[in-house]
């Protein structure tokens, strides 16, 4: 059940809507939370930066919830990081605002499908930290996902949640890796259907990592690095994949 959670640290921003506003170095939050994922080094700060530019976003306009949609996605991008160093003192500090961003949102607009997989996600990074709360989430965040793909099947950031729940699920609580890779397939067929979403988009990359990953586990070596060589040449700089993943995948025989 462990395993259930952990496909939340994957998920994040899929939909690229721009921060107004910019730290001190003048990059805006989606800049910052890219770079921060490219480098796949465990530092909370540029995180929490994200999360202050787009809480100035939305301070002044509180009302405007597709600002609101940006500071989840900020929130949850932090929330998911935590699991990398099992920092459970951060995630405590950002799930329940996260979570009740999420609530604001889908008040405001209950036929979004976008914050219902966020939640789904989120539940599962819960379920990362407490193994126990898989009785009651797991079924919980399932049904965000399915509800989330009848609102939108045109949405990669949804198809990214559920091929992550059927990668890292179990197969005896509904894990599937066949899904898993029509899924990610899926997503990245969405992503690239809009171009314009691709500048500074984390999860665009996460995807194809996670699609490699699944061609790997099927034992399909070739599929596996091509879906890894896609990855570094939509971004050189994808770290994980140029000096993890890659080089692990060209070693298998």
């Amino acid at each position: 059940m462990k395993k259930l959670l952990i496909f939340a640290v994957a998920l994040g921003s899929m939909i690229q809507l721009k921060a107004q506003n910019t730290d001190s170095n003048g990059q805006s939050a989606d800049e910052i939370i890219y770079q921060a994922y490219l480098n796949q080094k465990y530092d909370a700060a540029p995180w929490k930066e994200a999360i202050k530019i787009r809480e100035t976003d939305l301070n002044k306009n509180s009302q405007e919830i597709k600002l609101r949609f940006q500071l989840a996605l900020s929130q949850f991008a932090l929330v998911s990081s935590s699991m990398r160093n099992r920092d459970e003192d951060l995630f405590d500090e950002y799930y329940n605002p996260l979570l009740k961003n999420l609530k604001k949102i889908i008040e405001g607009d209950k036929n979004w499908a976008e914050p219902y997989a966020i939640q789904a996600a989120a539940y599962g990074v819960k379920m990362g930290y407490s193994p126990m709360q898989g009785m009651i989430l797991g079924s919980k965040s399932t049904n965000l996902i399915e509800k989330a793909k009848k609102l939108n099947p045109s949405s990669a950031i949804v198809w990214k949640v559920y091929a992550n729940a059927k990668f890292f699920t179990p197969e005896m609580w509904g894990g599937d890796l066949d899904e898993a890779i029509a899924g990610y397939e899926k997503a990245v067929q969405l992503f690239e259907s809009r171009p314009e979403t691709l500048i500074n988009n984390w999860m665009y990359l996460d995807t194809m990592a996670f699609l490699g990953q699944a061609w790997a586990k099927k034992g399909d070596r070739a599929k596996a690095i091509a879906a890894y060589e896609r990855a570094l040449k939509a971004e050189p700089n994808f770290s994980w994949v140029k000096y993890v993943l890659l080089p692990k995948a060209k070693s298998l025989k």
